[in-house]
């Protein structure tokens, strides 16, 4: 038997391939807003403070990287990982490793950047950022208990996309009410002009209308 009446079928139907065809998209403006929030956040104030060894490759990389020259990237990333681990210039590397390894589909390799970046990342911006993507990377591959769990930390400025993705866990284990709460929270908290909000809104518009966990 369904699990949910013919009306919500259709609504969670119609969420799903509003998600098929945004997704990736909306994970890519994602790492592109929140790389420029820590771009903005401090990132000047370290800069001056790091020697010109950190600096050098991390100028390399951002080059590779406009060039589309990935294997390149990669061994910068990794000297910059191995060397200046404790360095911003490393951690914001890692998040910008992980998003050209995610368009060029190579996912495991970006799951590998994340990771790194969660670990080793100083900063609450490349943190809370690497953890969505990463958790993001996980709800796919439906492994939802280790996504949770990189939400658990809180992140101030962050705490609107944090419960955002929650209810994209919540929903994908096919529990709505939860979901909706997480959706509910997230418009609440996230800021009034993210390009973001109007995208929450449209997923609460996409759940069911009973809101009742699947049994």
């Amino acid at each position: 038997m369904s699990r949910y009446t013919l009306e919500e079928e259709e609504q969670i139907a119609n969420f799903k391939a509003f998600w098929n065809k945004y997704g990736n998209f909306i994970l890519t403006v994602l790492i592109v807003v929140f790389g420029s929030f820590a771009a903005n956040n401090g990132w000047k104030w370290w800069q001056a403070r790091e020697s010109a060894a950190a600096v050098a490759p991390y100028e390399k990389l951002e080059k590779a990287l406009t060039d589309g020259d990935l294997a390149l990237a990669s061994q910068i990333q990794n000297t910059l990982s191995a060397d200046h681990a404790r360095s911003p210039y490393a951690q914001r590397g890692a998040v910008l490793m992980a998003r050209a390894l995610f368009a060029k589909g190579q996912i495991n390799e970006a799951k590998t950047q994340l990771e790194w970046a969660v670990e080793h990342a100083r900063q609450d911006e490349f943190t809370a950022t690497a953890s969505l993507m990463l958790s993001g990377l996980l709800l796919d591959d439906k492994q939802y208990d280790k996504a949770a769990a990189l939400l658990e930390k809180h992140y101030p400025g962050f705490e609107g996309l944090f419960h955002d993705r929650k209810g994209d866990i919540a929903l994908a284990r096919g529990d709505s009410a939860t979901a909706k709460a997480e959706y509910d929270e997230a418009v609440k908290t996230i800021q009034p002009d993210s390009p973001w909000k109007p995208v929450i809104e449209r997923k609460l518009a996409a759940l069911p209308k009973t809101g009742d966990k699947a049994q």
